[in-house]
């Protein structure tokens, strides 16, 4: 597992939590169930993190850095500890869950969550508690019993269902964290001992474990203690030392220099932290909801100066190829964009293939006879100038394997010229494609590139170039929000709605080009 690219992959999808991210710590403990974080640091168990999927690991780490970021662990303190774990639980993850991220199995999952912050989540969770454990004695004890009748015995009315509903959640939650958090300390540590017991008696909720919640209060008051204590006569200490150690004539040169570098990063790192500290301060008086809603702002601007910037540094290229080899992974699929089937011409190419259709028996053998089967033949060329960023990329490819199901296909990449078409015979064949380009952006090159006696032509691209010369009876798809009017042929434009969809990673089923 690759720590520093589970890293990235938080900075692009939450860069308002920048500081967080890149100042905290990630620990690998076999001891630890699945994650858990103490407010500084994250440990996580190595065997839980490689059994799940890349999607679920940016989920757990992300849900752990929000304990962070939103000191919930420091806020626990006076609360309702079983309370403060699902409410802080259900928000983190309903926001992630909003984020297109997928809940891991276990996870508190209370989708009316969105609606609050952590602290407005708990007050609602502790009213309806408190309302629940109102005695029978105060006036209301025959009205509670004929609720208990009329809801099968359960004890629950019209109100409290939904306290109910929490409550079975954070329980079933609970036990399978707990279980396997139980399981997997088995495994590491040879079984159950004082100290797993020890854990245990920590109510944990969902998929991650809370258990080092209190521990951590405790140290932070020890710290704090300490530093009240002491903090005063160190610093007179360290400057009277400072000055004897300038004054000493036998002060060792090498040991000056390694005194000097490992004071200039302690001074770094406690810049570090002191930044990341007041972000923190700063995302914890916004609240989460508020928080979400900025980060959602600035990594939309972030993807915009993004595009803007790979296309300036485009034009920026000139005639110039970068001839760069690019391996796109996790190209996955989606639903077309584009009914492919209707938009591909009607001219077809015959294909052999292996038919049952008029099938023969000899000696008992079920024989199949070869036949023409007609099939449209198409050829793609795919932008892959320095413009055009992975996450377009990889969805030019998806369209590739959409339009395979339909055709025959061929597919090559250009920038400033092209690198030539490679036959794809199958969809494992586009996964392993290399692509080459990364300079500027030549369509001469691109339409140069067809065979004649092909009828579909296909242009993948953002269209952030000049118009070719020559006419082409193509199909321009543009993904982008630049206009072209290329010589002939027919443009679709992936729109803008569908773009922010493409980057949220939420691409609509139902989403189609717009045709011009």
């Amino acid at each position: 597992m690759n720590v520093d690219s589970i890293k990235r992959r938080l900075l692009v999808k939450y860069p308002f939590f920048g500081s967080v991210v890149a100042n905290s710590n990630f620990i690998a403990e076999p001891a630890v169930g699945t994650a858990g974080t103490d407010g500084k640091t994250i440990y996580y168990n190595p065997n839980f993190i490689e059994s799940i999927t890349d999607e679920e690991q940016t989920f757990i780490f992300a849900h752990e850095i929000c304990h962070i970021a939103f000191d919930h662990i420091f806020r626990s303190e006076g609360k309702d500890k079983d309370l403060w774990n699902i409410a802080t639980d259900s928000v983190i993850n309903a926001f992630l869950k909003q984020d297109g991220l997928s809940i891991v199995e276990g996870g508190v999952d209370i989708p009316e969550a969105i609606n609050y912050d952590a602290e407005e989540m708990y007050k609602k969770l502790l009213e309806e508690k408190t309302q629940q454990q109102q005695p029978n004695g105060q006036g209301n004890g025959k009205n509670q019993k004929g609720s208990q009748q009329q809801s099968g015995g359960n004890g629950q009315n019209g109100n409290n269902e939904q306290q109910s509903q929490f409550q079975q959640q954070s329980s079933s939650s609970s036990e399978s964290s707990q279980e396997q958090n139980k399981q997997s300390k088995e495994q590491s540590c040879g079984g159950s001992g004082e100290d797993l017991q020890k854990e245990e008696k920590q109510q944990d909720v969902g998929h991650d474990t809370h258990s080092m919640w209190d521990k951590a209060v405790e140290k932070r008051h020890q710290e704090e203690q300490t530093q009240s204590n002491t903090g005063q006569s160190n610093d007179k200490g360290e400057d009277k030392q400072s000055l004897l150690d300038k004054s000493s004539k036998m002060f060792d040169k090498k040991k000056e220099q390694q005194s000097q570098l490992q004071q200039l990063d302690e001074n770094q790192n406690k810049e570090q932290e002191k930044k990341k500290n007041e972000e923190i301060k700063k995302l914890t008086e916004l609240g989460e909801k508020e928080t979400f809603k900025q980060n959602k702002i600035l990594r939309k601007k972030q993807l915009e100066e993004l595009r803007k910037a790979l296309a300036s540094e485009s034009h920026g290229y000139g005639n110039t190829t970068n001839s760069e080899i690019r391996n796109i992974t996790d190209i996955g699929t989606a639903e077309p964009f584009i009914d492919w089937r209707r938009l591909l011409k009607e001219a077809v190419k015959y294909d052999v293939d292996w038919s049952y259709q008029n099938a023969g028996i000899e000696d008992g053998v079920v024989t199949a006879y070869l036949e023409e089967m007609p099939r449209p033949e198409t050829e793609i060329v795919l932008d892959t100038s320095g413009s055009i960023d992975e996450t377009l990329l990889r969805n030019f490819l998806r369209e590739c394997k959409n339009i395979l199901q339909t055709s025959k296909v061929k597919v090559g990449c250009f920038d400033t010229k092209f690198y030539g078409f490679t036959e794809i015979k199958d969809v494992s064949d586009i996964d392993n494609l290399e692509f080459y380009g990364g300079g500027g952006t030549n369509f001469d090159a691109a339409i140069n590139a067809f065979t004649r006696r092909v009828e579909n032509k296909i242009i993948f691209t953002d269209g952030d170039a000049d118009m070719p010369s020559t006419p082409i009876d193509a199909i321009w798809i543009v993904f982008g929000r630049i206009e072209i009017n290329p010589p002939g042929g027919k443009v679709i434009y992936i729109d803008t709605e569908q773009l922010d969809r493409l980057y949220s990673n939420e691409i609509s089923s139902n989403s189609k080009g717009k045709t011009r």
